[in-house]
């Protein structure tokens, strides 16, 4: 995890201060979700991307207030809805995703951020501190839905390593949500040749 090292300190920081928050749900997710179970993405993230439901939203943007770049906001794009805020510490960027949704491929997936925390997160040992990751189940659907072939067969790949530690959060994953016909070919092929 050599790559991250240049995070750890903000890592540390985000960690140290919602400590003051502690009924705030937050994964870390994206590439440095990605390097902390060992999926090989070719680069250093460029930056730390944290996920919280809609009800933490304000709790974490009042206890990073110190950092803060901007205040939170709906954004939505032609396939996401989120409420974002972003934050500099340490010198590196650090987006806050809220309430995220993804509508692409026929499909809607909602991220249920407390509920994967309490139920299908990962733990990862970033610096001296243990933190939450999102599991890799949910970047995998993530990444097929944005048409990124070289995260999703990466993030394949790594699950097939290790099924017992992945399998059971995609199906509850794929059972939570609304899934087209657009998708499921696309699913199908992946499984079919990972």
């Amino acid at each position: 995890m050599v790559l991250l090292e240049p995070l750890v300190p903000t890592i540390t920081t985000i960690h140290t201060q919602l400590m003051q928050a502690p009924s705030v749900r937050w994964l870390i997710g994206g590439s440095c979700g990605l390097l902390t179970q060992n999926v090989d993405i070719g680069r250093s993230p460029r930056d730390l991307d944290i996920y919280v439901d809609v009800n933490d939203v304000n709790a974490i943007h009042t206890t990073l207030q110190d950092y803060s770049v901007d205040t939170p906001v709906f954004s939505q794009t032609a396939i996401y809805s989120s409420i974002l805020s972003h934050y500099q510490i340490h010198g590196d960027a650090v987006e806050v995703v809220g309430d995220f949704k993804v509508d692409a491929l026929d499909s809607t997936y909602q991220v249920e951020v407390s509920f994967l925390w309490e139920h299908h997160s990962r733990l990862a040992v970033i610096g001296n501190q243990e933190v939450k990751v999102m599991p890799l189940a949910h970047e995998l659907l993530f990444n097929i839905l944005r048409d990124r072939p070289d995260r999703y067969k990466a993030i394949y790949r790594t699950m097939l390593a290790s099924p017992e530690l992945h399998m059971q959060t995609l199906h509850v994953l794929l059972q939570r949500n609304s899934w087209g016909l657009a998708f499921q070919r696309k699913f199908q092929q992946l499984i079919d040749s990972p």
